[in-house]
């Protein structure tokens, strides 16, 4: 067991370290070599925006993306290595290698985003998860307790929209699935982002064992992981991985196992409710609208507001006949916002909208 952890462990590292890389070749032209090698980065910076942004969202917002993002080309760049400068008549041509900068906080998906030219719906997503479990000594039913795990946390969570697949899909290997395979299963269940995983679990003997004098508890002690990747099917990127451990004791195995494998789910669904709130939304600007019957009502929101952990900046913008504007810097949706806001208060709190970045609410 803890060889094939290692093994798969190692294999997650690498997968790790591999998907967010956004390597590629270009050739530029231009006047001068320095004009050419400009209009390289630029060429590198409009193929990876081309993977990240969908044709016709690229055409309408043509003139935002020129002006924002493609004049600034080489501060989305990490490095680059021109590999080949040569003149063509009047005209140079020059080819590099560029890294291009596209993981989840990258000042390029910022931009984007604060553009709006990232796709909006991925603020409130639709999400399956697919993390079938084995046993490793023995067959335990009733379902797959790390991906059931998953899903509650990110219920939890405030995303609305999550579908435990089960058995809606077959494959023996998810982590192994490839980006077709992926996009194909995400499209059958009609969602913006899949989870795939495994989990497995092993009985580690009775509790005692790991007590002082190896007594005996006839308690069944059991040890879980759960792996798992995420899938952007908007971008066409694997842009998380990782791998949770969970322990559990019961007297029995069935159950035990259970419990760390909900264990390392519950960790492994927080992780992913991090990721997905941090992918677009690195502190957003959110305008919140609370009406009230008086200030001291509103005065509890600004309170509560304060206590939510990925809120910065809270300003009262306007106030006026019991209705407040506050703009506040957040990491995540308004809906996740409101819920976390619930979290923080003893007020009766009323959700009446959401938008992008609006959320409007009444206090009671």
């Amino acid at each position: 067991m803890k060889k094939f952890f290692i093994m798969t462990l190692s294999l997650l590292i690498l997968l790790s370290a591999t998907a967010f890389a956004k390597n590629v070749t270009v050739t530029g032209r231009g006047i001068t070599p320095s004009d050419a090698e400009n209009d390289a980065l630029r060429a590198a910076v409009e193929n990876t925006v081309g993977v990240l942004v969908d044709s016709e969202t690229l055409v309408q917002n043509s003139m935002l993306i020129e002006d924002n993002i493609y004049t600034q080309s080489r501060g989305f760049v990490n490095n680059y290595e021109v590999i080949n400068r040569q003149q063509v008549g009047d005209i140079w041509h020059v080819t590099i290698n560029a890294d291009v900068d596209d993981q989840p906080n990258s000042k390029l998906m910022n931009e984007l985003t604060r553009l709006g030219i990232i796709n909006v719906q991925l603020r409130n997503p639709k999400i399956a998860v697919y993390v079938p479990e084995q046993h490793l000594n023995y067959n335990v039913g009733g379902g797959s307790g790390g991906e059931t795990a998953i899903v509650k946390t990110l219920l939890n969570a405030g995303f609305n929209f999550v579908t435990e697949v089960g058995t809606g899909l077959s494959y023996q290997n998810p982590m192994s699935m490839n980006v077709a395979q992926m996009k194909a299963a995400a499209e059958k269940f009609g969602v913006d982002i899949m989870i795939v995983g495994e989990s497995f679990s092993e009985g580690v003997g009775d509790l005692g064992n790991y007590l002082p004098g190896n007594q005996v508890t006839n308690m069944q002690a059991c040890r879980a992981r759960v792996e798992a990747k995420m899938f952007i099917v908007k971008t066409g990127q694997v842009i998380a991985a990782d791998g949770k451990y969970g322990s559990a004791y019961d007297n029995s195995q069935a159950i035990a196992s259970k419990k760390a494998l909900a264990s390392a789910g519950e960790q492994m669904g927080n992780y992913f409710v991090e990721q997905i709130t941090g992918m677009y939304t690195s502190r957003q600007g959110v305008e919140v609208i609370v009406y009230g019957a008086d200030f001291s009502k509103i005065n509890l929101v600004q309170s509560a507001l304060g206590k939510v952990n990925r809120v910065k900046n809270v300003n009262l913008s306007s106030y006026d006949n019991g209705r407040a504007v506050f703009t506040v810097m957040y990491g995540g949706s308004p809906q996740t916002l409101f819920n976390e806001l619930r979290a923080c208060t003893t007020a009766d709190l009323t959700l009446q909208s959401l938008a992008y970045n609006t959320l409007t609410i009444y206090v009671r």
